[in-house]
C-alpha cells in the first residue's frame, strides 16, 4: 500500500508541476487564436533539437495540401515581409501591441493587397528574392483578418504553417505553447537508446576508454531500462547521452520533447527546456549533440557534458558529469517529458570499479591542439594552405588533423582539416593559393571532398592572389575551374507555341558545381518577375500585364557562382 501511496503522491506531483507551468503561461503570456482554421496537428515543435539548428516554432500541419487560409492571432500591423527561395520562402511578420511578433512561413502566396505590394516591390527593385519593411501604419490587422495561404514554399519539406513567436524587442523566439494552443496529447515520449561517456585521460568504461551506446527495454507506462544489463561499470569522471523523441497527440512525426533532465541519486544535475532561446544561439547544438555518432549513424543523442563555449539558454543546469570510484554505487535516471506533461524514464546503475591503465590514442606531428578560447594554433599555415579561427570557433579544445595529397582535376594540392564529423560554432576561413598556371583563372572556387569523394562548391572570391571564402564545413579541400554554364529548359512550352491558354511559362535551372546564383527572365528585352523553386529547380513567370497579344520575345539569363551565363530565347504567341 506504501508504494502505491507514493506513486499516486509522484504522479500528483507532476500534474501540479505542469498545471503551474499552464497558469504561469496564461499569466505571463497573451492567448492568441490559431494562425489556421483546421484542428491543430504538429510536424514539428519549439525548441527541436536539430544539427546546425534549434526549431524556432511550431509546423503546422495542413492536410498534405496548399492554400489553407492562415489568419493574424491578433492585433497588430505587417512588420515585414520577405520572399525567398531558400529558408522561410514566403514569409509576413505581424507585430502586436502586447510586445510580441508572430512569423508565418513557407506560405504559398499573400493576401490581396499585401500580394499586390510585394509585387510592385520587386517589379521596382527587379529582383525576385526581397526583404520588406512596411510602414507601420501601411498593414493594420486585426485578429482573425485574412493574411496570406499556406504553402511549401523556400527550405519546406512539404506543406505546412511554420508558425513562430518572438519578443518583439529581442527576437527571440518563445514557446507558442504558452500562449494558449491545446492540443489533446496523451503520448509519453519514446527513448530509444542512452549512452555513456569516459571523460578525461585517466577515466574508463567497462575497463575501456571508448563510449558505449545501449539499447533499452521497454517496460511499459514509460519506463525504460539498459536491455539485458541493470549495471554500467566505470571509473572516473563520466558522462550520458539520450536519444528520444516524442509523438504529439495522434501525430506520427517524431517532435522534439519539452524537458530533457539527467538525476544522479535523485538529484537534478543536467536541463534542456524549449522555453525560448536567441537567434545567435543555434549552432550551439551541435556541442549539445553526440555530432559525430549523428554524422556516422544518424541518430541524435543529446549529451550531459556541457562544454566551455556552449552558451545555448536552453540548458537550465550544466552538472551532468557523475564522478564514481572503486565501490561507489550511482543510480542515474533520464526523465523526459513533452509540453502535455507526459512523462518516460530510463534507469541504470553506474558501478565504481577499481582504476584500470588502457592504452590511449597518440596524436601524430601533422594534428595540431586547437583550443577553443584562440590562445594555440587559430591561424594555421600549411603550404599554399592557410585557415583561421575566431575565438570560440571550436567548444572545446581539439586535436585537429592535418595532412595535403595530389590528385589529377584539382587546380591546387588538396588540403586537409580536420573532418566532416568535428562541429564548429563560426565560420573558419580558408584560403588556397592556386598553382601558377590557373592562377588567372575567373572561374575558380573552393571545393570540399567528403569522405565517399563527392565534391561540392565552398565558392571564394580573389584576394591577395588566393581563393578564400568562409565555411562551418571542415575536411578536405582543393581548387577547382566552373567551366560549365547552367541549364535552361522550358517545361511547359516549345519555341513558337501559342501559350494563351497556359497560365505562366516554366522553365527548369540548374547548375552542376557551384549553384544558380542570378536569374532573370525578359519579354521583348523588358524585365518580368521569375519565381524560382529552388528545391525543385523551377524558375516560372506567371503571365500578368506585362505579357502583350501577338508574338512576344522570351529571353532567361541565368549565371552561377562563379559567373558563368547561359541565355535561353524563345518566341510565344499570346
Amino acid at each position: 500500500m506504501k508504494s502505491v501511496n507514493m506513486k499516486m503522491r509522484s504522479s500528483f506531483t507532476v500534474m501540479l508541476c505542469f498545471l503551474a507551468l499552464g497558469l504561469m503561461a496564461q499569466e505571463r503570456f497573451p492567448q492568441y487564436r490559431s494562425p489556421l482554421d483546421i484542428p491543430i496537428q504538429l510536424s514539428a515543435t519549439f525548441g527541436e533539437i536539430r544539427p546546425n539548428h534549434v526549431h524556432a516554432g511550431l509546423d503546422i500541419k495542413t492536410q498534405g495540401v496548399e492554400g489553407k487560409k492562415v489568419y493574424a492571432v491578433a492585433d497588430g500591423y505587417v512588420s515585414r515581409i520577405g520572399v525567398s527561395p531558400y529558408g522561410y520562402g514566403n514569409v509576413l511578420y505581424i507585430t502586436h501591441y502586447d510586445g510580441f511578433t508572430t512569423v508565418y512561413a513557407h506560405m504559398q502566396r499573400f493576401s490581396g493587397e499585401i500580394a499586390k505590394y510585394v509585387k510592385q516591390y520587386q517589379y521596382k527593385h527587379k529582383k525576385f528574392t526581397s526583404q520588406i519593411y512596411p510602414d507601420k501604419d501601411k498593414f493594420p490587422v486585426k485578429k482573425g483578418d485574412l493574411i496570406g495561404y499556406s504553402g511549401n514554399s523556400g527550405g519546406s519539406g512539404g506543406p505546412h504553417l511554420h508558425f513562430e513567436i518572438r519578443h518583439t524587442d529581442s527576437e527571440k523566439p518563445v514557446n507558442p505553447m504558452f500562449f494558449g494552443y491545446k492540443i489533446e496529447d496523451n503520448v509519453k515520449p519514446l527513448i530509444q537508446g542512452v549512452s555513456v561517456y569516459p571523460l578525461g585521460e585517466t577515466s574508463t568504461l567497462e575497463r575501456a576508454s571508448k563510449p558505449m551506446f545501449f539499447s533499452l527495454t521497454d517496460n511499459g507506462n514509460g519506463r525504460y531500462n539498459l536491455k539485458d544489463r541493470p549495471i554500467v561499470y566505470a571509473n572516473g569522471d563520466v558522462s550520458f547521452g539520450v536519444c528520444t523523441y516524442d509523438r504529439v497527440g495522434t501525430s506520427n512525426n517524431k517532435n522534439g520533447p519539452y524537458l530533457y533532465e539527467l538525476y544522479l541519486d535523485d538529484e537534478l544535475a543536467f536541463q534542456v527546456e524549449a522555453d525560448s532561446f536567441s537567434y545567435s544561439e543555434p549552432r550551439y547544438v551541435n556541442s549539445l549533440l553526440d555530432y559525430r555518432h549523428y554524422k556516422q549513424k544518424k541518430s541524435s543523442y543529446v549529451r550531459t557534458e556541457t562544454d566551455p563555449n556552449n552558451k545555448l539558454r536552453m540548458i537550465k543546469k550544466r552538472n551532468g558529469i557523475a564522478h564514481v570510484e572503486e565501490g561507489d554505487t550511482i543510480e542515474v535516471r533520464f526523465k523526459i517529458s513533452d509540453f502535455a506533461g507526459n512523462v518516460s524514464t530510463a534507469k541504470f546503475k553506474l558501478v565504481g570499479t577499481e582504476p584500470v591503465e588502457v592504452e590511449r590514442p597518440t596524436h601524430r606531428r601533422s594534428e595540431y591542439l586547437v583550443t577553443a578560447d584562440g590562445s594555440m594554433n587559430s591561424n594555421i599555415t600549411i603550404e599554399d594552405f592557410n585557415v583561421s579561427m575566431e575565438k570560440g570557433t571550436f567548444f572545446r579544445d581539439e586535436w585537429v588533423r592535418t595532412g595535403q595529397r595530389d590528385e589529377k582535376g584539382c587546380c591546387s594540392r588538396i588540403y586537409r582539416f580536420g573532418d566532416e564529423e568535428m562541429a564548429v560554432f563560426k565560420k573558419v576561413t580558408v584560403s588556397l593559393r592556386p598553382n601558377e598556371e590557373w592562377a588567372a583563372d575567373k572561374r575558380l572556387y573552393i571545393a570540399n571532398i567528403d569522405k565517399n569523394g563527392k565534391v561540392s562548391s565552398l565558392g571564394g572570391k580573389m584576394k591577395d592572389g588566393c581563393i578564400e571564402t568562409t565555411t562551418f564545413t571542415l575536411g578536405e579541400y582543393t581548387l577547382k575551374i566552373d567551366s560549365v554554364a547552367p541549364s535552361v529548359k522550358a517545361t511547359n512550352f516549345k519555341n513558337g507555341q501559342a501559350v494563351s491558354s497556359l497560365k505562366s511559362l516554366r522553365f527548369k535551372i540548374s547548375d552542376d558545381m557551384t549553384g544558380i546564383e542570378t536569374y532573370d527572365i525578359y519579354l521583348d528585352d523588358v524585365w518580368v518577375l521569375g519565381q524560382y523553386d529552388a528545391k525543385n529547380a523551377l524558375l516560372y513567370y506567371e503571365f500578368d500585364e506585362k505579357i502583350k497579344k501577338g508574338t512576344n520575345n522570351v529571353k532567361v539569363v541565368v549565371t552561377d557562382g562563379v559567373g558563368n551565363k547561359k541565355t535561353f530565347t524563345a518566341k510565344v504567341v499570346y
